[in-house]
This record gives structure tokens, C-alpha cells and sequence, in this order.
């Protein structure tokens, strides 16, 4: 007990005594593996998990399952069963059809998935339940509802906990008459005054530079037009490649947030603004790894980055959860550098199924120029770690179908090819 308050101490300690911007090639190297990557999200994570199963197990023990458990039961499976997962009966009893269904939930949303609800898990599943049953027949959830069906309102629920803007419904156009317009048109349009040609060129401002392009919009877009489109483009049906690896990118980004605010509520004494500088950490101790990774082999950059936290002395357990967090955060805070050297170092670490979201930020440019040949690279490791077996982000049979086809799609279709016939007009 007494070298655990010592641990965090130290850990609290770390985070005033040691500013990230002072911190030499080798600090930051050892900074991965500090207070926010260190074993105790590992530890906690689980510890929380069990604490949560033993309890439900002992109440169950003691008393058999009370009539507030059996009615809470009730709840949950009415509202699975709603969505989509299939729990059976609703008698109030978490059998192994509702343990199944509550994967199958956990899974979808990203959470961990073993059959049994956290608070987080259970609040968010009965609110939504609650919600849709009220606002399923209000736009634009109403549209969403018809072309997505009860799970499209569930991912609508989640993206709107994630700060993702829910596009709302298009207003149809009221035809007009031509006289109408006309008179419209006579009524509003602005009077113009001539001015003398003074000779002088066209005006010039400084407009500012653009700015890095932002992840964030890139997704509201893509979004937008995903919903406008009546949902997700599905395998066997994907007309624009493009598109379909935008909406499948959008999903994991989503997913990676979702999963680092699962590890995040587990981390004691730390506000999300020293996890961000924490994570600001991170994406300075992987700036070496990063140079070049436009155009180098994923197995260059696996390999040397592998090799570094190698010797950052810290367990790999420890890397690969800090790794989910700062993926999640770098897509939260719009910090394209950090999601990808996060990314970057979770493929390393051994989890080569995140290689998809550096294929996904190489092909448009985001933290990195854009490098379409790498891109595919980094995506056909991707797929083949999760076909083995090695899924992660949702990368779900279907995920998995669209993004296969998608990335071996041609980029634009063949030029057409006519008969053309040699005997004269």
C-alpha cells in the first residue's frame, strides 16, 4: 500500500517537476511510459472490470437477483432488443442470449467487449432507449430512423456524445411560379452604382494562410453525406471507392475516441487537460519516427519504432494503452500529428490492425504529406492482421468487406471501348 502512494506521488510529481517542452530526446522517450502511460491505466481498467463483476456476482450470491436488478434486467434487455440485439425475452434475467446481445452492443460502441455493462455502458444504452422512444418520429431523426433503422439512431446517439454534429433535416423548396421569381427577383435585387474606370488593378488582401487541414470537418462532411446518402456504402454495393474509405475512416476515428474515453475515466488524479499534454508529449518523443513516413515502408517505420520502445524501458501493456489514449485524444482536440504518431505507435507495438487509420490519414494528407503508395501498404497490413484475427476500431466482418473492396477498386473507371466498324459509313 505504502509503494503505491509512493508511485503516485512520483506520478503527480512527474507532471509539475518535468514541463513537457523542456524534455531532452531521451526524457521524452521515458515520458511515454509516465504518469499517463504507465501500467496503472492497464491495472485500473481491469481492476475497475472486476471490482464491477465481482459485485454483480456477490449481489446475485447474497440474495438471488433483487426486484429493482430484475426490473433494471428488464430495461436493458427492452432496450437491446430494441436496437437491434437480439436478447430474447425480456423476463428480466442476463442469460447467455443477453450476455451475447450486450456484446455485441459493447462492440459496436467500442467499449470492451465481455457481456457485462459498466455504468458508463448501462446509462448511455437506457438513455438512448429512452430518447429514441421520444424523439424517433422528430427530424431529422426521423430520416435517420427510416434509412438506418434503431442501430442508426444508437451511432447518431454515440457521435453526438463525441461532439459529432447531427446534420439536421433539408427543408424542400417551395415552387415558385415565374412571375413569382420574377417579381421576386425585381423586388430584392440590390441597386447597383456605376463607378468610373479609375485604372487601377483589382483589389488584393492578405487573406491568412490556411491552416492544417482539419480531421474534424473532413468527418462532418463526410457525415453529412453519408446521411444524405441513407447510411453507410455496404460491400458489394460501393460505386465511389473514395467515399466508402472517407465514411469507413470517419468509423474508426469515432471508435478510437470511444475507446479512449473508456480508459480515460479510469486514470486517477489527472484532468483531461494534463492528459492532453501528456499526449503532447507523446507526439514530440515519435517526431524522429515520423519523418519520412510518406515514403518509407511500414516495415522500415514498424521496425525502428518498435525498436525505440523497446528501449524506452517501459512495458509494452503500458505503451499500447497510452498509444488508445492519445488516438483518441489527438482525433478529439483535431490534432492530426498526434493521432497519427499515436497510431503509428500502436502498429509498432504489435497492434497492426491501427495500421488502417495511418492508410486512411497518408491517403488525405492529415499530420503527414499525402502518400497514396504507403497508404496502400499500410492498409493490405492492416486488413491482413484483422482477417487473422487481429481486429480492432469496429473492424467488423463488414467493416473489413467494404474496406477490401474499396481500397482495390479502381480509382477512376476504364475508358469506355466502342466497335468500331472498318466497312465505310
Amino acid at each position: 500500500m505504502k509503494k503505491a502512494r509512493l508511485c503516485a506521488a512520483f506520478v503527480a510529481a512527474s507532471i509539475v517537476v518535468m514541463p513537457i517542452q523542456r524534455a531532452m530526446a531521451d526524457e521524452a522517450a521515458a515520458l511515454i511510459g509516465g504518469a499517463l502511460l504507465g501500467g496503472l491505466i492497464v491495472n485500473e481498467v481491469h481492476k475497475n472490470k472486476q471490482r464491477q463483476q465481482q459485485a454483480s456476482r456477490n449481489t446475485t450470491r447474497r440474495s438471488g437477483t433483487s426486484s429493482a436488478q430484475r426490473q433494471e434486467n428488464r430495461e436493458v434487455q427492452s432496450a437491446l432488443n430494441y436496437f437491434g440485439y437480439n436478447a430474447g425475452t425480456v423476463d428480466g434475467s442476463l442469460g447467455r442470449r443477453s450476455r451475447s446481445a450486450i456484446a455485441q452492443y459493447q462492440a459496436d460502441m467500442g467499449y470492451v467487449t465481455d457481456g457485462y455493462l459498466d455504468q458508463h455502458e448501462l446509462g448511455f444504452l437506457l438513455t438512448s432507449h429512452q430518447r429514441a422512444l421520444a424523439s424517433a418520429h422528430v427530424a431529422p431523426y426521423n430520416q435517420i430512423l427510416a434509412s438506418q433503422g434503431q442501430a442508426g439512431l444508437l451511432r447518431t446517439y454515440r457521435n453526438e456524445q463525441l461532439g459529432i454534429q447531427t446534420p439536421q433535416a433539408v427543408q424542400p423548396i417551395q415552387p415558385q411560379t415565374h412571375m413569382a421569381a420574377t417579381s421576386q427577383a425585381l423586388t430584392t435585387a440590390p441597386t447597383v452604382t456605376a463607378r468610373a474606370d479609375t485604372g487601377t488593378a483589382l483589389p488584393s488582401f492578405g487573406f491568412a494562410q490556411q491552416g492544417s487541414k482539419s480531421i474534424n470537418a473532413h468527418c462532418n462532411e463526410v457525415n453529412l453525406l453519408t446521411t444524405s446518402n441513407g447510411g453507410l456504402s455496404r460491400s458489394g454495393q460501393i460505386r465511389e471507392p473514395v467515399f466508402a474509405l472517407n465514411e469507413q475512416f470517419c468509423q474508426a476515428r469515432g471508435e478510437a475516441m470511444v475507446e479512449a474515453s473508456q480508459i480515460e475515466v479510469t486514470i486517477p488524479n489527472m484532468t483531461s487537460v494534463q492528459i492532453e499534454q501528456q499526449c503532447e508529449g507523446l507526439t514530440q518523443a515519435m517526431a524522429a519516427q515520423m519523418v519520412g513516413i510518406d515514403t518509407k515502408a511500414p516495415s522500415e517505420v514498424v521496425t525502428a519504432t518498435s525498436t525505440f520502445l523497446q528501449n524506452s524501458g517501459q512495458p509494452m501493456p503500458s505503451l499500447i494503452s497510452g498509444g488508445k489514449v492519445c488516438l483518441g485524444v489527438g482525433y478529439r482536440t483535431d490534432n492530426a500529428e498526434m493521432a497519427l504518431a499515436s497510431a503509428t505507435l500502436l502498429a509498432s507495438a504489435g497492434q497492426l490492425g491501427y495500421g488502417e487509420v495511418i492508410s486512411h490519414q497518408l491517403r488525405q494528407g492529415f499530420g503527414a504529406p499525402v502518400g497514396m503508395a504507403r497508404s496502400g501498404e499500410w492498409m493490405r497490413l492492416a486488413l491482413n492482421a484483422a482477417q487473422s484475427g487481429s481486429s480492432v476500431l469496429g473492424q467488423n466482418a463488414e467493416r473489413i468487406a467494404v474496406l477490401s473492396e474499396a481500397s482495390t477498386a479502381p480509382a477512376t473507371p476504364g475508358l469506355p471501348v466502342f466497335s468500331v466498324s472498318t466497312s465505310g459509313n
